[in-house]
């Protein structure tokens, strides 16, 4: 099986390396890669993992050599590119958000399931031992009865052209309480605000219900702290959980609090492994297209509702 991989920035060059590796143990046989610029290319063409090297995607996802393809292009690109290599054949990968309407998103799972390829989402943290061990504690009810979640993300960061932050950055923490919880939000109230740049928001606060507990998520490209915490508060105990850094303290009551082991792991290693996994087995992933898409549903709504 030949990988392609398009979109070589920041993330996307990250990405590269682990399908790299994973032609070193002999997961996959080859890796292509994909993008505008010739400068980036340029740094991949004395790799011998490297079977194809192309800037126009269209190209690229004609070639029959790649079988699947990781898209890591910018958001306005998800839907032409992935709709593309599905009409082509390729299985997919697709970062998150999935699209940013929810309209395309779905359509994108009709042409999957009618061409009867494996379509998945980036939802990162899904792969995480950390999340996961939340995941365990939440489902033996470790916690008590779930009271309220509260997840930050912020950093200082320069705005991103023609990027909302709901839209880049909101994925992560709905997808992870959906992971935790089985629940999709049914209302919630949204305060945001724009600095320094007219009508895409910078900074945002949202309170969502969903009917057993509430969840409050920060988010923030104004804070000079880089976050990535989840705070879950139940009955019987709290977690304070580095999503990141893969860390997590326990309190129980006033009296007691510790730290629970937990072996960090390498989630972009762990998601692409799942994506090959998922191809050969013909089995639709944990983070698969259904998801991915209500995840947007969700996020396009609550856009609406500013």
């Amino acid at each position: 099986m030949n990988v392609g991989v398009i979109g070589i920035g920041y993330w996307g060059s990250k990405v590269v390396r682990e399908y790299i590796d994973l032609v070193k143990e002999g997961e996959i046989e080859g890796v292509g890669v994909c993008d505008v610029r010739e400068d980036v290319l340029k740094n991949l063409k004395d790799s011998e993992n490297v079977i194809k090297i192309s800037n126009d995607y269209k190209e690229f996802l004609k070639d029959d050599a790649i079988d699947a393809v990781h898209i890591c292009t910018n958001n306005v690109f998800h839907y032409d590119v992935a709709k593309e290599a599905l009409q082509n054949g390729k299985h997919v990968l697709l970062e998150k958000p999935m699209t940013t309407n929810a309209n395309k998103a779905y359509e994108l799972v009709e042409l999957s399931a009618h061409n009867g390829l494996i379509l998945q989402v980036g939802h990162i943290f899904r792969f995480a031992n950390v999340t996961r061990k939340a995941k365990q504690l939440v489902d033996e009810r470790y916690f008590g009865k779930i009271y309220y979640l509260t997840l930050k993300w912020t950093t200082l960061m320069p705005p991103i052209q023609n990027v909302d932050i709901i839209w880049d950055l909101l994925p992560h923490p709905l997808d992870i309480i959906h992971f935790l919880t089985g629940k999709w939000p049914h209302e919630w109230q949204v305060m945001a605000r724009f600095y320094r740049r007219d009508k895409l928001n910078e900074m945002v606060f949202i309170n969502l219900d969903y009917e057993d507990f509430v969840a409050n998520v920060e988010l923030s490209w104004v804070t000079p702290e880089r976050k990535r915490i989840m705070e879950i508060v139940g009955s019987d105990r709290m977690a304070k959980v580095e999503c990141v850094k893969q860390k997590m303290h326990v309190f129980e009551g006033k009296e007691r609090d510790f730290d629970v082991e937990i072996e960090a792991n390498n989630t972009i290693r762990e998601e692409a492994i799942n994506f090959i996994e998922s191809i050969k087995n013909r089995r639709m992933p944990f983070n698969s297209h259904i998801i991915g898409a209500k995840n947007v549903d969700v996020i396009e709504k609550i856009m609406k509702s500013i």
